[in-house]
């Protein structure tokens, strides 16, 4: 390197050149004051596998998840859940709960997510299954049919319990549950091209007719009951998720429960046989309260909801409409409102009584609490949008400013009062925008005569929010107990 003066003097140029944007970018940024992320917005994103409670075991229903678990490796959560499968397939269509219009009957699409071994899928279902052949033997033309599974196409679904074709007679009585060990299957049919398996599924889950798809094809079902309990790992239900199935309502018509195995047992213990005849003995009882006249006799046999129930469940009704952190997930969970209605009639059916209590909406809401935890854990990945969450957040600081100013605020009030000049308009509007599209939504927007240059000053006014809080309460009162 040249050491003259003219050469260091050149040198040093060129390295003030180089350093001195640098510098002045870095003071830039000091200068320049960040935006807070309001209060310094951090969330802890982790999601646990879900936990069971002891309301969801209620009944014969919690007798048999003990039973079934007790010196052996199953999960109770496993247990019941086949077991309300059947129940509900089996209750056929006399027995009805009437809302806006729609029969709603007890019939229920399950599905036990768990891994390969550590699921247990199958040993789940053996308590319930000796105790459905039991009842065969003893209770000839009580039950409908049972079906392995290996579903591929609506012809062959509706071909189970089909209204005749050739020389085959109608079967009249359309109970169907299905066991479907191997769902992954089920959706890779679903991804043939022409295949309307999925489409009838829904309908099945709706209790519409299932008619084939052609002219050509004649096998069809009028009015089935059909109940599915459906088995699946986690990785397949995630790999074999497309965005039509999970946002034309299929999935959401699953009440998908995660379950794995729970302690190590070498040797576990079969249930005694006369164990096994008690709870056949209690389970016929319950069907044939539940069933009624069925086939002969359709929808003659109302429930309805006591009046404790109806003021609890119109109280958690907004709760169980309300949208979570990602459309995903929202999508997944749409029919929470009905299903919490379906359990409730099965553990009112339980205690043979047509009368739905809170007692009884309490174990359907805690089972709705596991599915939406099932729900947030085996799709952690896309359970949690950032953008959402903090958006809810800007929207929740909004709310709670509303409250103190019954007179509402525009967003420049918003923007000095609430945060502090702290936050963008942008975020701001989006939180608006957030919550003027709830159903209902807790704010109105006004437009005034008082903004600058004679143009309309648009405030946010709190509606109905003191109502949204109040009505929380009495749930607790009652002893029924709400996450969602």
């Amino acid at each position: 390197m040249d050491g003259s003066p003219e050469a260091k003097r050149k040198a040093f140029s060129n390295l003030e050149a180089l350093t001195k944007p640098i510098s002045q970018k870095a003071a830039a940024q000091a200068r320049k004051k960040p935006e807070p992320a309001d209060d310094d917005f951090i969330e802890d994103t982790v999601i646990a596998p879900p936990k069971p409670t002891n309301a969801m075991f209620y009944g014969v229903v919690g007798e048999l998840a003990r039973i079934a678990s007790q010196g052996t490796e199953t999960n109770p959560v496993a247990a019941a859940l086949a077991y309300l499968s059947f129940l509900g397939a089996n209750s056929g269509r006399d027995t009805f709960l009437f809302i806006n219009n729609t029969y709603h009957h007890p019939r229920l699409f399950t599905m036990h997510i768990g891994g390969t071994a550590a699921g247990g899928k199958g040993d789940s279902q053996q308590l319930t299954h000796r105790i459905r052949k039991h009842i065969e033997l003893k209770h000839s033309g009580l039950l409908g049919q049972t079906h392995g599974g290996g579903l591929s196409s609506r012809e062959g679904l509706a071909g189970l319990i089909h209204d005749g074709h050739g020389e085959n007679r109608a079967i009249d009585d359309k109970r169907l549950w299905v066991i479907e060990g191997e769902f992954a299957n089920v959706l890779q049919q679903g991804r043939r091209d022409g295949n309307t398996l999925s489409t009838a599924l829904r309908d099945a889950w709706d209790g519409s007719d299932i008619k084939p798809a052609t002219k050509k094809l004649t096998t069809a079902s009028s009015a089935p009951h059909i109940g599915i309990h459906a088995n699946i790992t986690p990785s397949e239900l995630k790999g074999l998720s497309t965005s039509r199935d999970i946002h034309n309502g299929f999935f959401n018509r699953f009440l998908m429960i995660f379950s794995e195995n729970i302690g190590l047992v070498a040797f576990p213990k079969p249930t005694p046989e006369t164990v096994i005849e008690d709870l056949a003995a209690k389970t016929a009882d319950i069907i044939r309260y539940a069933k009624g006249g069925y086939p002969a006799s359709i929808n003659t046999l109302e429930m309805h909801l006591s009046e404790a129930a109806r003021d609890c469940y119109e109280t958690i009704y907004p709760l169980l409409k309300q949208r979570h952190d990602s459309d995903l997930i929202t999508a997944l969970l749409a029919r929470r409102a009905p299903y919490t209605l379906r359990l409730a009639m099965l553990f009112a059916l339980t205690d043979k009584t047509r009368v739905i209590e809170p007692k009884h909406l309490q174990a359907a809401l805690a089972w709705v609490n596991y599915w939406i935890a099932t729900i947030k854990y085996v799709f952690a990945d896309q359970a949690v949008s950032p953008q959402m969450r903090e958006t809810r957040h800007h929207a929740e600081k909004i709310l709670a400013f509303l409250r103190h100013h019954s007179e509402g605020a525009g967003l420049r009030e918003l923007i000095n009062g609430c945060f502090k000049k702290n936050l963008s308009s942008e975020k701001i509007q989006k939180a608006l925008v957030y919550l003027l599209a709830e159903n209902p939504p807790p704010i109105e927007q006004i437009d005034t005569e008082t903004g600058a240059r004679g143009r309309p000053k648009k405030v946010y006014l709190l509606k109905t929010a003191t109502d949204k809080t109040d009505k929380i309460q009495p749930i607790e009162t009652k002893g029924l107990s709400v996450v969602l």
